[in-house]
């Protein structure tokens, strides 16, 4: 079972237009219209693929009824506890250049009253499980508190034990108080240019990705990988690192293709795959989404079929921070 937390769902708009041009006016045809928050993104993957999904989170207000009565049409159950203030929406335009531009909402406040109602969910319901759950911590949170994820990472390990398999697709500082904490994650996504302001260091490319896999600030975290855009990605897993490439193809939307990658991976991870087949989920699921309009959505079909044009190349570190 894969049990995804996101704390700042949102009703997603995604435009696409011939042109967009600020200041003037832009014409173009209604919007697809989905549900996202990088955490219900990566569980609709994975549960398109099959796996048993649960989504957890928060929703508030009018905009938050209208999100849940979305999310009971999806192919996986929810466990959304009801706060004060209104969920976000969120606006993509895509022209034909490829061009993307986004307005995204504060969302509601996330308190540390809320805060530990959702995580104390997440722990009573994993421990309940047969196995434990395989649990992705997704996405952005309106909180004053930089260390909410940190925080939750240390309960999880205390209430559910060591080897509770955690996800993160974080970013800014909450990702950085997560990899100065204790309990690491089992795993991290960044793409390249989180990477670099991770590690306060300039990187250009894969090579110098490769050169910091071992900086101490990544000390004791099983699973990395470090998205390339066109150019593929970057894993270590373990002491083994992968140039993984990927085919070239004509993209359609990417909004949310880190989102569908980090719910192959989950996929791969709850069935027990190897390494090997785990990052080819994951970039295959990536991949289809971006040859979507919708957001957070992968093709059976297509992702079976791209799983074997993903060329992985293991290779040695070449530096050692």
């Amino acid at each position: 079972m894969i049990l995804t937390v996101t704390l700042n769902p949102s009703m997603d708009s995604i435009y696409f237009t011939e042109t967009f041009v600020l200041g003037e006016m832009n014409r173009c045809s209604n919007p697809v219209k989905a549900v996202g928050g990088k955490g219900i993104n990566a569980g609709r993957t994975a549960a398109i693929l099959g796996a048993d999904v649960i989504a957890m989170g928060v929703l508030a207000g009018t905009n938050g009824k209208s999100i849940q009565t979305a999310l009971d049409q999806e192919p996986f159950k929810t466990a959304f506890l009801s706060i004060n203030g209104e969920s976000r929406n969120a606006v993509t335009v895509m022209d034909q250049e490829k061009n993307q531009t986004e307005i995204v909402e504060l969302g509601p406040e996330i308190t540390e009253e809320t805060a530990q109602k959702i995580v104390a969910t997440v722990i009573d319901f994993s421990s309940q499980q047969k196995e434990l759950p395989i649990i992705a911590l997704c996405g952005s949170a309106n909180t004053k508190n930089e260390r909410l994820y940190q925080n939750y990472l240390y309960q999880l390990n205390h209430q559910l034990g060591s080897e509770i398999k955690v996800l993160t697709d974080l970013s800014g500082k909450q990702l950085q108080h997560v990899l100065k904490g204790t309990i690491k994650p089992y795993f991290i996504k960044p793409n390249i240019h989180e990477f670099s302001e991770l590690l306060d260091i300039p990187i250009h490319g894969k090579n110098d990705v490769i050169e910091h896999l071992n900086h101490p600030l990544l000390k004791g975290i099983p699973f990395i990988l470090v998205s390339c855009g066109g150019d593929g990605a970057v894993a270590k897993y373990n002491e083994r690192i992968f140039d993984v490439i990927i085919p070239t193809l004509d993209i359609i939307n990417p909004t949310g293709s880190g989102d569908a990658t980090v719910g192959g991976i989950a996929f791969a991870l709850d069935l027990g795959l190897s390494i090997e087949e785990t990052l080819r989920y994951g970039m295959a699921c990536g991949i289809s989404n971006a040859l979507e309009k919708a957001v957070g959505y992968v093709s059976v079909e297509t992702v079976a079929a791209l799983k074997d044009n993903i060329i992985l190349q293991e290779t040695e570190q070449m530096f050692h921070v």
